[in-house]
């Protein structure tokens, strides 16, 4: 089924936000990115402010000052954002859809322990490619995001040292195993429980079943 035009204008402009590594990128920068050359005919400022202000509606991005011409000079994903394109790739119809069956439930959090194993063992690089991703969620959405002083950059580096570490070209999986259970840790119990730790707790148990460390 073939996506409305701003929709499609959408995806290209979530997927732009999610890959720059700068919080709060430029929003005219998208004109001139790769994003924006995968569509035709490209995008211009005016359907790109109107894009903006859909997203900024369904409280998808978040942005700053304006110039002149009502275009936002930077915008950022917020929580909900970061789901949209990290779990639905950008598709708003699919995040739609999840969001509007989406139930959330307390529950005491599971505790992901270490597994023994008598030898050093290796796992493919690409079966760590969903904790990866959750690290990199972690680190993009953290300057969004409440925390007591210092706890922050705690998980900011436990994140850093995760994703690092599932990025590796010979992974160690029991310190994959170790860092990820830490930061599960670390946002399960702190005061990002039931912020950033509501969003990324589920997804990150499930990138480690996928992986099957040992």
């Amino acid at each position: 089924m073939t996506l409305p035009r701003i929709d499609t204008v959408a995806r290209e402009f979530l997927r732009y936000l999610y890959a720059e590594d700068h919080f709060r990128p430029e929003v005219a920068a998208f004109l001139d990115s790769a994003q924006a050359g995968a569509l035709a005919p490209a995008p211009d400022r005016a359907e790109l402010g109107a894009v903006v202000d859909s997203l900024r509606g369904e409280e998808l991005v978040a942005t700053g000052a304006e110039h002149a011409d009502g275009l936002p000079l930077r915008a950022g994903l917020t929580g909900s954002g970061l789901i949209c394109v990290s779990e639905h790739d950008g598709d708003l119809r699919a995040w739609r859809e999840a969001a509007g069956v989406a139930v959330l439930t307390a529950r005491a959090p599971t505790v992901i322990a270490p597994r023994r194993s008598a030898e050093p063992t290796t796992v493919p690089p690409d079966s760590l490619d969903g904790i990866a991703r959750v690290a990199k969620v972690c680190l993009l959405a953290l300057p969004t995001v409440h925390a007591r002083y210092g706890e922050d950059e705690l998980v900011q580096r436990t994140a850093q040292r995760l994703w690092e570490a599932a990025r590796s070209a010979r992974p160690d999986p029991r310190r994959v195993r170790t860092l990820a259970s830490k930061l599960r840790g670390e946002l399960a119990t702190g005061s990002m429980a039931n912020t950033l730790g509501v969003v990324l707790l589920d997804s990150l148990d499930e990138a480690v079943r996928e992986a099957q460390l040992p």
